[in-house]
């Protein structure tokens, strides 16, 4: 007996038009704690793995046997999931859900449903019963559909994975996470302890000449991003919790403490001019962050939401923003480059503000089981996430807890990508004026290293490629 965790049917097949239509239902169950196998979703990785094993030799040592994509992915590769979550959608390009029956069953169709269910001529027992979905699927290539016809169905051992959907559509404004343009390491070229030492901020200019970035301990590099050569390397003096910005206007980097909101902001920063190579004085630059034209700036507040109020470079705040109406204290932030959003991610919780009216316009409840750092592009249509990993069930990633950078389409509030490292992820920037440059600070996990002056930053540039 095999242990299926899902039934598949053909309903339908042109490989003339690279169309499938699935039938796929939930033959696992306990009845008891009235749960069940959830259905696979829209990402392509659990059909690669139904195609792979719906010719009837998928387990064959003779390649005439093993069907089309048998003879292309070994049983290695197909359960390989890291590989499959990043690679399947080269064989297939879309997956749409059509119609869901019995999804969650009701009380009465728990008494009737047994724990498992295995396959008998091409059917399931209480199939009216199962929880099951119908998908439209569409391949890259005819081949692999050839061997499929209408009503062929078999078991499965497949489970939903966390695979990458964007289409071609998404490309061009979304960050390639497999090919990194530069990789960026600050405490090489320094000096002295860098015993609890790592990046704790980064930001790209305004006009996305310079990213820079500042340590926990207030070192400050700055990068010329034409050539990624390393244009400042000083230090800013001690802060609690440095914060650092650029002034608006020009190549003037702010370095000051941390600001709770509970009382006034105390007017003290260290400022330098990139341009001249020295430090400067310039005006007092209130807040946590600013949006890209500096109309706009963020300070915590006392409100009982764990929030932020919003407000210009005056003292008090015009804006007072309710993100929650409940406490859900904001652990991350950051505007869309052209200042038209302000994203405010809680522990669990996304909300999205449009900071002209200083009001909560949308919002994703139970966007991620941790919020750590957040990052826009410049029109807010696409957002990088750094969450826990949502893989560790499948990646074998239980010894520690690594994040896994996310990117959202947020049409739609779909991830399209996402990306499993084994750092944990400090902080991400996103070029505002041209969204050309995703910058990641990777920070090292493993014992003695977390901390330790080993931060590395990957910059990625935009266009993942299909092919590979």
């Amino acid at each position: 007996m095999s242990t299926d965790t899902y039934g598949v049917r053909v309903l339908d097949v042109d490989p003339d038009r690279l169309r499938i239509r699935f039938k796929v239902f939930t033959v696992c169950y306990d009845t008891e704690s009235r749960m069940h196998i959830p259905l696979p979703g829209e990402e392509p990785g659990t059909f690669l793995h139904f195609l792979w094993e719906s010719a009837r030799g998928w387990m064959s040592g003779d390649d005439d046997d093993k069907g089309p994509l048998g003879r292309v992915l070994s049983s290695d590769d197909i359960i390989n999931y890291e590989w499959v979550d990043t690679h399947a959608r080269r064989f297939i390009s879309e997956v749409r859900c059509t119609e869901t029956l019995n999804d969650p069953p009701t009380e009465e169709q728990w008494t009737e449903l047994h724990d498992f269910y295995y396959a008998r001529d091409g059917a399931w027992k209480d199939e009216d019963l199962l929880v099951q979905r119908e998908y439209e699927i569409r391949v890259t290539d005819r081949r692999w559909l050839e061997h499929l016809s209408e009503g062929q169905a078999w078991g499965s051992a497949a489970f939903p994975l966390n695979g990458d959907t964007w289409t071609a559509d998404d490309a061009p404004h979304i960050p390639d996470l497999d090919r990194p343009a530069v990789r960026l390491r600050p405490f090489e070229t320094t000096t002295g302890s860098v015993e609890y030492e790592a990046v704790q901020r980064m930001e790209f200019s305004d006009d996305g000449k310079y990213l820079a970035v500042c340590s926990q301990q207030g070192r400050v590099w700055v990068y010329d991003t034409a050539h990624w050569s390393e244009t400042v390397h000083t230090h800013a003096g001690e802060w609690n919790v440095p914060q650092m910005m650029w002034a608006p206007g020009g190549h003037v980097l702010v370095v000051k403490g941390y600001h709770s909101g509970r009382e006034p902001e105390e007017e003290s920063q260290w400022a330098y001019d990139v341009d001249q190579g020295t430090e400067v004085e310039v005006p007092f630059q209130r807040g946590l962050r600013r949006s890209g034209d500096g109309a706009y700036r963020i300070s915590g507040n006392d409100a009982g939401e764990g929030g932020f109020d919003l407000h210009g470079q005056e003292r008090e705040p015009y804006r007072r923003v309710s993100h929650a109406g409940a406490w859900d204290p904001i652990q991350c932030h950051t505007f869309a480059g052209d200042s038209s959003r302000l994203f405010l991610g809680a522990q669990q919780n996304l909300y999205v503000v449009a900071p002209a009216k200083g009001e909560v316009v949308d919002k994703v409840i139970d966007a991620s089981e941790r919020l750590f750092k957040l990052a826009s592009n410049p029109d807010g249509s696409y957002l990088a996430i750094a969450g826990f990993s949502r893989k560790l069930g499948y990646l074998g990633l239980s010894e520690h807890r690594p994040h896994e950078l996310c990117v959202w389409r947020m049409a739609d509030k779909k991830i399209i990508v996402g990306h499993q490292f084994r750092t944990y992820i400090n902080d991400l920037a996103w070029s505002p004026n041209d969204g050309r440059l995703l910058a990641v600070a990777l920070e090292p996990i493993g014992k003695g290293k977390f901390h330790r002056g080993g931060t590395e930053i990957a910059v990625f540039p935009m266009g993942p490629d299909a092919s590979r």
